[in-house]
């Protein structure tokens, strides 16, 4: 194999719009899957692992590589994606120091989540929100030192930044089969999740750091009235 050209990096994620990839996309959890599987089998091998995904394009690999570590990844252990060109198709391997430490924090996140997800699932939409909302407020604190800021920092270790709280609840929200999507605006992040014919906002990182629910489940025209979250 030559040397890849290009790595899609934890580090690619700097300066590309987080509105772009808000949606869920089947296609890229299906092939995170495929990345997780050679993760766990190259867990011995070192060096480069071959994960079997070959992309059209270069700009496609970065997409997959973006949306994977943005909403597929739960591991606090630095993954890096590479892309080879071979022939015209970009293939891709994946890299870490400590593959095996990468998949234990990554199961460690998915087995609690999925425990939270199975004890509400004879709920409604509204109530299984509620209770994700009521999840992840009482078991994440916001980290003063700001170098928490992963799932697994929320999920695990119970400290974290906004990003923290945002992907917790967006993945319990869609592991239930909700719809939510994060929220972006300036250094800040919230979650919007689709309820009775309508998009409900919450803010579950002010709410709890003020110890408050001020921001939970606004309506749209509450959330453009908020001058909060409008001024960031």
């Amino acid at each position: 194999m030559q040397q890849p050209e290009a790595a899609v990096g934890q580090a690619a994620l700097r300066g590309t719009p987080a509105s772009q990839m808000t949606s869920r996309n089947m296609e890229f959890e299906n092939l995170g899957v495929s990345v997780m599987d050679a993760l766990k089998e190259g867990a011995e091998a070192g060096g480069l692992i071959k994960t079997g995904l070959v992309f059209g394009s270069e700009e496609e690999v970065f997409s997959f590589g973006r949306y994977y570590y943005r909403y597929i990844y739960l591991g606090k252990e630095e993954v890096t994606l590479y892309s080879s060109d071979e022939n015209g198709e970009y293939a891709v391997y994946v890299s870490c120091e400590n593959p095996g430490k990468a998949v234990s924090e990554h199961r460690q996140v998915q087995d609690r989540l999925s425990d939270v997800v199975q004890a509400c699932l004879s709920l409604s939409d509204r109530e299984k929100a509620e209770y994700f909302y009521n999840w992840v407020y009482e078991n994440v604190s916001y980290d003063q030192t700001l170098e928490n800021r992963t799932i697994y920092d929320a999920v695990v270790n119970g400290s974290s930044v906004c990003w923290g709280y945002v992907s917790a609840y967006l993945t319990l929200c869609r592991n239930a089969g909700l719809i939510c999507e994060p929220v972006y605006a300036g250094n800040h992040a919230w979650n919007r999740t689709w309820i009775d014919g309508e998009w409900r906002y919450c803010d579950i990182t002010w709410d709890k750091s003020l110890g408050s629910s001020s921001w939970k489940f606004l309506t749209q025209k509450e959330m453009d009235a908020d001058s909060m979250h409008n001024n960031l």
